[in-house]
Protein backbone atom coordinates (compact mmCIF):
# COMPACT_ATOMS: atom_id res chain seq x y z
CA UNK A 1 0.00 0.00 0.00
CA UNK A 2 2.76 2.16 0.64
CA UNK A 3 4.68 1.41 -2.41
CA UNK A 4 0.96 2.27 -4.67
CA UNK A 5 0.87 5.95 -2.80
CA UNK A 6 4.73 6.48 -3.33
CA UNK A 7 3.81 6.01 -7.23
CA UNK A 8 0.66 8.18 -7.04
CA UNK A 9 2.33 11.00 -5.14
CA UNK A 10 5.33 10.60 -8.10
CA UNK A 11 2.43 10.61 -10.66
CA UNK A 12 1.16 13.49 -8.90
CA UNK A 13 4.14 15.33 -8.77
CA UNK A 14 5.06 15.02 -12.31
CA UNK A 15 1.62 16.01 -13.85
CA UNK A 16 2.10 19.51 -11.37
CA UNK A 17 5.37 19.77 -12.89
CA UNK A 18 4.92 19.25 -16.80
CA UNK A 19 1.68 22.04 -16.48
CA UNK A 20 3.95 24.43 -14.74
CA UNK A 21 6.71 23.98 -17.48
CA UNK A 22 3.54 24.48 -20.14
CA UNK A 23 2.41 27.56 -17.95
CA UNK A 24 5.94 28.83 -18.03
CA UNK A 25 5.80 28.21 -21.64
CA UNK A 26 2.83 30.42 -22.68
CA UNK A 27 4.26 32.68 -20.18
CA UNK A 28 7.01 32.88 -21.88
CA UNK A 29 5.19 33.31 -25.65
CA UNK A 30 2.87 35.71 -24.63
CA UNK A 31 6.07 37.73 -23.06
CA UNK A 32 7.48 37.53 -26.85
CA UNK A 33 4.50 38.92 -28.18
CA UNK A 34 4.36 43.02 -27.98
CA UNK A 35 1.76 45.39 -28.63
CA UNK A 36 1.45 46.73 -31.92
CA UNK A 37 -0.88 48.85 -34.49
CA UNK A 38 -0.62 48.72 -37.57
CA UNK A 39 -2.30 49.64 -41.11
CA UNK A 40 -2.73 47.51 -44.47
CA UNK A 41 -3.58 49.53 -47.42
CA UNK A 42 -4.61 48.50 -51.04
CA UNK A 43 -5.94 50.12 -53.70
CA UNK A 44 -8.77 47.52 -54.04
CA UNK A 45 -12.33 47.26 -53.65
CA UNK A 46 -13.37 45.87 -50.10
CA UNK A 47 -15.02 42.97 -52.01
CA UNK A 48 -12.03 42.14 -54.49
CA UNK A 49 -10.46 38.47 -52.73
CA UNK A 50 -7.79 40.49 -51.82
CA UNK A 51 -9.39 43.42 -49.37
CA UNK A 52 -11.20 40.48 -48.07
CA UNK A 53 -7.91 37.97 -47.67
CA UNK A 54 -6.37 41.29 -45.63
CA UNK A 55 -9.12 41.11 -43.79
CA UNK A 56 -8.86 37.83 -42.82
CA UNK A 57 -5.12 38.29 -42.57
CA UNK A 58 -5.67 40.81 -40.20
CA UNK A 59 -8.13 38.86 -37.79
CA UNK A 60 -5.66 36.04 -38.11
CA UNK A 61 -2.72 37.85 -36.71
CA UNK A 62 -5.09 39.42 -34.08
CA UNK A 63 -6.00 36.21 -32.79
CA UNK A 64 -2.38 34.59 -33.02
CA UNK A 65 -1.03 37.35 -30.44
CA UNK A 66 -3.91 36.96 -27.89
CA UNK A 67 -4.98 40.57 -29.29
CA UNK A 68 -1.93 42.39 -29.29
CA UNK A 69 -1.17 42.73 -32.81
CA UNK A 70 -3.95 45.35 -34.25
CA UNK A 71 -3.77 45.86 -38.54
CA UNK A 72 -6.11 48.10 -39.66
CA UNK A 73 -7.03 47.23 -43.56
CA UNK A 74 -7.66 50.22 -45.44
CA UNK A 75 -8.73 49.96 -49.40
CA UNK A 76 -9.50 51.94 -51.79
CA UNK A 77 -6.03 54.08 -52.34
CA UNK A 78 -7.16 56.06 -48.98
CA UNK A 79 -3.41 55.87 -47.96
CA UNK A 80 -2.34 57.17 -51.76
CA UNK A 81 -1.40 55.46 -54.82
CA UNK A 82 0.32 52.48 -55.50
CA UNK A 83 4.08 54.21 -55.59
CA UNK A 84 3.39 56.59 -52.55
CA UNK A 85 2.07 53.14 -50.37
CA UNK A 86 4.81 51.19 -51.68
CA UNK A 87 7.56 54.36 -51.01
CA UNK A 88 6.13 54.43 -47.46
CA UNK A 89 6.57 50.64 -46.97
CA UNK A 90 9.65 50.61 -47.84
CA UNK A 91 10.71 53.62 -45.62
CA UNK A 92 8.40 52.35 -42.74
CA UNK A 93 5.65 54.00 -42.05
CA UNK A 94 2.83 51.95 -43.81
CA UNK A 95 3.22 48.19 -42.66
CA UNK A 96 1.60 46.16 -44.96
CA UNK A 97 0.56 46.40 -48.90
CA UNK A 98 -1.11 44.10 -51.62
CA UNK A 99 -1.40 45.59 -55.42
CA UNK A 100 1.16 46.15 -58.20
CA UNK A 101 4.32 45.78 -57.49
CA UNK A 102 5.73 47.83 -61.00
CA UNK A 103 6.45 51.20 -59.33
CA UNK A 104 9.66 49.63 -57.99
CA UNK A 105 10.81 49.13 -61.63
CA UNK A 106 13.70 51.10 -61.59
CA UNK A 107 14.65 49.68 -58.33
CA UNK A 108 14.17 45.84 -59.40
CA UNK A 109 14.43 45.49 -63.29
CA UNK A 110 13.35 41.94 -63.29
CA UNK A 111 9.41 42.98 -61.71
CA UNK A 112 9.16 43.64 -65.62
CA UNK A 113 8.88 39.68 -66.94
CA UNK A 114 5.18 39.73 -65.48
CA UNK A 115 3.95 41.90 -68.57
CA UNK A 116 5.20 39.67 -71.18
CA UNK A 117 2.17 38.70 -73.38
CA UNK A 118 1.66 35.42 -73.02
CA UNK A 119 4.34 33.68 -71.12
CA UNK A 120 1.70 31.51 -69.21
CA UNK A 121 -1.05 29.19 -69.95
CA UNK A 122 -2.70 29.02 -66.34
CA UNK A 123 -3.01 30.16 -63.26
CA UNK A 124 -1.36 26.89 -61.80
CA UNK A 125 2.11 27.74 -63.77
CA UNK A 126 2.26 31.05 -62.56
CA UNK A 127 1.46 29.68 -58.86
CA UNK A 128 4.45 27.32 -59.61
CA UNK A 129 6.73 30.15 -60.88
CA UNK A 130 6.03 32.94 -58.20
CA UNK A 131 6.21 29.83 -55.07
CA UNK A 132 9.43 28.59 -56.89
CA UNK A 133 12.93 30.13 -57.51
CA UNK A 134 11.98 32.65 -59.71
CA UNK A 135 9.81 34.38 -56.62
CA UNK A 136 12.14 33.81 -54.07
CA UNK A 137 14.77 36.03 -56.65
CA UNK A 138 12.30 38.42 -56.88
CA UNK A 139 12.16 38.23 -53.29
CA UNK A 140 15.51 38.73 -52.65
CA UNK A 141 15.87 41.57 -54.43
CA UNK A 142 12.95 43.22 -52.88
CA UNK A 143 14.24 42.62 -49.47
CA UNK A 144 17.03 44.59 -50.58
CA UNK A 145 14.88 47.81 -50.95
CA UNK A 146 13.11 47.86 -48.02
CA UNK A 147 10.44 45.27 -48.77
CA UNK A 148 9.85 41.60 -47.02
CA UNK A 149 7.82 39.58 -49.77
CA UNK A 150 4.98 37.48 -47.77
CA UNK A 151 3.36 36.10 -50.97
CA UNK A 152 2.09 36.36 -54.57
CA UNK A 153 -1.15 36.65 -54.54
CA UNK A 154 -3.82 36.50 -58.00
CA UNK A 155 -5.22 39.17 -59.98
CA UNK A 156 -5.25 37.11 -63.29
CA UNK A 157 -5.13 36.74 -66.32
CA UNK A 158 -5.40 41.02 -68.03
CA UNK A 159 -8.46 41.02 -70.80
CA UNK A 160 -9.23 44.66 -72.63
CA UNK A 161 -12.26 46.64 -72.71
CA UNK A 162 -13.12 50.17 -74.25
CA UNK A 163 -16.09 52.29 -74.61
CA UNK A 164 -15.58 53.08 -78.43
CA UNK A 165 -16.27 49.78 -80.53
CA UNK A 166 -16.12 45.95 -80.40
CA UNK A 167 -12.98 44.63 -80.66
CA UNK A 168 -13.30 41.16 -82.77
CA UNK A 169 -9.95 41.14 -84.37
CA UNK A 170 -6.67 42.51 -83.66
CA UNK A 171 -6.69 45.27 -86.21
CA UNK A 172 -9.85 46.65 -84.70
CA UNK A 173 -7.29 47.83 -81.61
CA UNK A 174 -5.53 50.52 -84.34
CA UNK A 175 -6.59 53.79 -82.72
CA UNK A 176 -7.61 53.35 -79.25
CA UNK A 177 -5.73 55.09 -76.77
CA UNK A 178 -6.20 52.23 -73.91
CA UNK A 179 -4.97 52.82 -70.18
CA UNK A 180 -2.14 50.27 -69.54
CA UNK A 181 0.46 49.46 -66.39
CA UNK A 182 3.34 51.86 -66.11
CA UNK A 183 5.84 49.46 -67.71
CA UNK A 184 7.64 49.89 -71.26
CA UNK A 185 7.72 47.00 -72.09
CA UNK A 186 3.91 46.94 -72.09
CA UNK A 187 3.43 49.82 -74.13
CA UNK A 188 5.86 48.60 -76.65
CA UNK A 189 3.40 45.43 -76.63
CA UNK A 190 0.53 47.29 -77.04
CA UNK A 191 2.06 49.63 -79.63
CA UNK A 192 2.91 47.01 -81.62
CA UNK A 193 -0.34 45.67 -82.44
CA UNK A 194 -1.77 49.04 -83.29
CA UNK A 195 -3.00 50.67 -79.95
CA UNK A 196 -2.41 53.94 -78.70
CA UNK A 197 -0.98 52.94 -75.28
CA UNK A 198 -0.24 55.09 -72.38
CA UNK A 199 0.17 54.63 -68.22
CA UNK A 200 -1.82 56.63 -66.29
CA UNK A 201 -1.87 56.09 -62.03
CA UNK A 202 -4.50 53.92 -61.02
CA UNK A 203 -6.09 56.35 -58.93
CA UNK A 204 -7.44 58.27 -61.92
CA UNK A 205 -8.31 55.42 -64.19
CA UNK A 206 -11.91 55.27 -63.38
CA UNK A 207 -12.60 59.22 -64.30
CA UNK A 208 -10.72 59.08 -67.30
CA UNK A 209 -12.54 56.27 -68.88
CA UNK A 210 -15.68 58.60 -67.74
CA UNK A 211 -14.70 61.88 -69.35
CA UNK A 212 -13.50 59.45 -72.54
CA UNK A 213 -10.08 61.09 -72.29
CA UNK A 214 -9.10 57.41 -72.46
CA UNK A 215 -10.82 54.83 -74.62
CA UNK A 216 -10.45 51.53 -72.44
CA UNK A 217 -7.75 49.81 -70.50
CA UNK A 218 -6.68 46.36 -69.92
CA UNK A 219 -7.24 44.66 -66.29
CA UNK A 220 -8.55 40.98 -65.01
CA UNK A 221 -12.11 40.29 -64.80
CA UNK A 222 -12.67 40.54 -61.13
CA UNK A 223 -10.86 43.61 -60.28
CA UNK A 224 -12.87 45.95 -63.58
CA UNK A 225 -16.33 44.49 -61.79
CA UNK A 226 -15.56 44.79 -58.27
CA UNK A 227 -14.78 48.60 -59.42
CA UNK A 228 -17.07 49.04 -61.45
CA UNK A 229 -15.85 48.97 -65.14
CA UNK A 230 -19.06 48.64 -66.42
CA UNK A 231 -20.58 51.92 -65.56
CA UNK A 232 -17.94 52.98 -67.90
CA UNK A 233 -17.19 50.62 -70.65
CA UNK A 234 -19.08 49.50 -73.20
CA UNK A 235 -16.84 46.32 -75.13
CA UNK A 236 -14.47 44.01 -73.38
CA UNK A 237 -12.25 41.21 -75.35
CA UNK A 238 -11.15 38.23 -73.72
CA UNK A 239 -7.66 38.26 -74.61
CA UNK A 240 -5.88 36.74 -71.63
CA UNK A 241 -2.87 38.08 -72.75
CA UNK A 242 -0.91 38.73 -69.58
CA UNK A 243 -0.86 37.43 -66.39
CA UNK A 244 -0.58 40.10 -63.72
CA UNK A 245 -0.21 38.92 -60.04
CA UNK A 246 -0.36 41.23 -56.82
CA UNK A 247 2.60 41.27 -54.15
CA UNK A 248 1.61 40.99 -50.48
CA UNK A 249 4.13 42.48 -48.41
CA UNK A 250 5.16 43.80 -45.10
CA UNK A 251 8.01 46.97 -44.61
CA UNK A 252 11.00 44.84 -43.46
CA UNK A 253 11.61 48.09 -41.22
CA UNK A 254 8.09 46.69 -39.28
CA UNK A 255 9.68 42.73 -40.04
CA UNK A 256 12.66 43.37 -38.13
CA UNK A 257 11.36 44.93 -35.40
CA UNK A 258 8.98 41.37 -34.66
CA UNK A 259 9.95 38.79 -32.50
CA UNK A 260 11.12 35.05 -34.20
CA UNK A 261 7.47 34.19 -32.55
CA UNK A 262 5.57 36.66 -34.37
CA UNK A 263 7.22 36.38 -37.42
CA UNK A 264 6.27 32.64 -37.75
CA UNK A 265 2.86 33.69 -36.40
CA UNK A 266 2.83 36.05 -39.56
CA UNK A 267 4.40 33.32 -41.96
CA UNK A 268 1.86 30.98 -41.09
CA UNK A 269 -1.15 33.53 -41.13
CA UNK A 270 0.44 34.86 -44.54
CA UNK A 271 0.31 31.50 -46.33
CA UNK A 272 -3.71 31.06 -44.98
CA UNK A 273 -4.06 34.28 -46.52
CA UNK A 274 -2.38 33.53 -49.89
CA UNK A 275 -4.22 30.11 -50.15
CA UNK A 276 -7.77 31.65 -49.09
CA UNK A 277 -7.08 34.97 -51.76
CA UNK A 278 -6.31 32.65 -54.92
CA UNK A 279 -9.17 30.28 -54.63
CA UNK A 280 -11.58 32.92 -53.54
CA UNK A 281 -10.06 34.67 -57.30
CA UNK A 282 -10.43 31.54 -59.01
CA UNK A 283 -13.76 31.02 -58.31
CA UNK A 284 -15.22 35.13 -58.74
CA UNK A 285 -13.79 34.68 -62.19
CA UNK A 286 -16.83 33.63 -63.87
CA UNK A 287 -19.20 35.64 -61.81
CA UNK A 288 -17.23 38.74 -62.03
CA UNK A 289 -17.66 38.06 -66.16
CA UNK A 290 -21.31 37.23 -65.65
CA UNK A 291 -21.51 40.16 -63.75
CA UNK A 292 -20.22 42.49 -66.62
CA UNK A 293 -22.49 40.67 -69.47
CA UNK A 294 -25.40 41.15 -66.80
CA UNK A 295 -24.74 45.14 -66.83
CA UNK A 296 -24.72 45.19 -70.75
CA UNK A 297 -21.33 45.14 -71.47
CA UNK A 298 -20.60 43.07 -75.08
CA UNK A 299 -18.04 40.67 -74.95
CA UNK A 300 -16.38 39.32 -77.81
CA UNK A 301 -13.15 36.62 -78.00
CA UNK A 302 -10.02 37.11 -80.26
CA UNK A 303 -9.29 34.48 -82.49
CA UNK A 304 -6.63 32.04 -82.49
CA UNK A 305 -5.33 33.52 -85.68
CA UNK A 306 -5.50 37.04 -83.95
CA UNK A 307 -3.72 35.71 -81.03
CA UNK A 308 -1.41 33.89 -83.09
CA UNK A 309 -0.37 37.72 -84.75
CA UNK A 310 -0.01 38.82 -81.64
CA UNK A 311 2.25 36.30 -80.54
CA UNK A 312 3.89 37.18 -83.76
CA UNK A 313 4.49 40.71 -83.54
CA UNK A 314 5.07 41.96 -80.48
CA UNK A 315 8.23 39.62 -79.59
CA UNK A 316 10.31 42.08 -82.02
CA UNK A 317 8.80 45.16 -79.39
CA UNK A 318 9.97 43.60 -76.74
CA UNK A 319 13.38 42.27 -77.09
CA UNK A 320 15.24 45.44 -76.10
CA UNK A 321 13.37 45.06 -72.25
CA UNK A 322 14.03 41.45 -72.11
CA UNK A 323 17.41 42.42 -72.13
CA UNK A 324 17.02 44.60 -69.90
CA UNK A 325 15.47 42.55 -67.31
CA UNK A 326 18.61 40.24 -67.97
CA UNK A 327 19.30 37.21 -70.23
CA UNK A 328 19.85 34.78 -67.14
CA UNK A 329 16.97 35.67 -64.83
CA UNK A 330 14.67 35.27 -68.42
CA UNK A 331 16.18 31.87 -68.47
CA UNK A 332 15.32 31.11 -65.48
CA UNK A 333 11.66 31.66 -65.61
CA UNK A 334 11.03 30.02 -68.88
CA UNK A 335 13.20 26.65 -67.27
CA UNK A 336 10.49 27.30 -64.26
CA UNK A 337 7.18 27.51 -66.47
CA UNK A 338 8.26 24.58 -68.38
CA UNK A 339 9.13 22.92 -65.40
CA UNK A 340 5.41 23.66 -64.46
CA UNK A 341 4.18 22.33 -67.45
CA UNK A 342 5.72 19.04 -67.62
CA UNK A 343 4.34 18.31 -64.10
Amino acid sequence: MKMKTTRLHRFLCAAVLGAAATLAATTAHAQDVKARTARFGHGLADAHPAGQAAKQFAADMEQATGGKMKIAVIANQALGPDPQMLGALQGGVQEFYTGSALALLGQVKELGFQDVPFLFNTEAEAHAVFDGPVGQYLNNKLNGVGIHVLGWWENGFRHITNSRRPVNKIDDLKGLKLRTQPNPLTLDAFKAIGANASPLPWSELFVALETKAFDGQENPVVLMYTQRFYEVQKYMTLSGHVYSPLIFAVSKKFWDSLTPDEQKMMNTAARKATEFQRKSTAAEAGTALQGMKDKGVQVTQFSEADLQAIRDRVPPAIAPHLEKIGPEFMTLVRTEIAKARAR
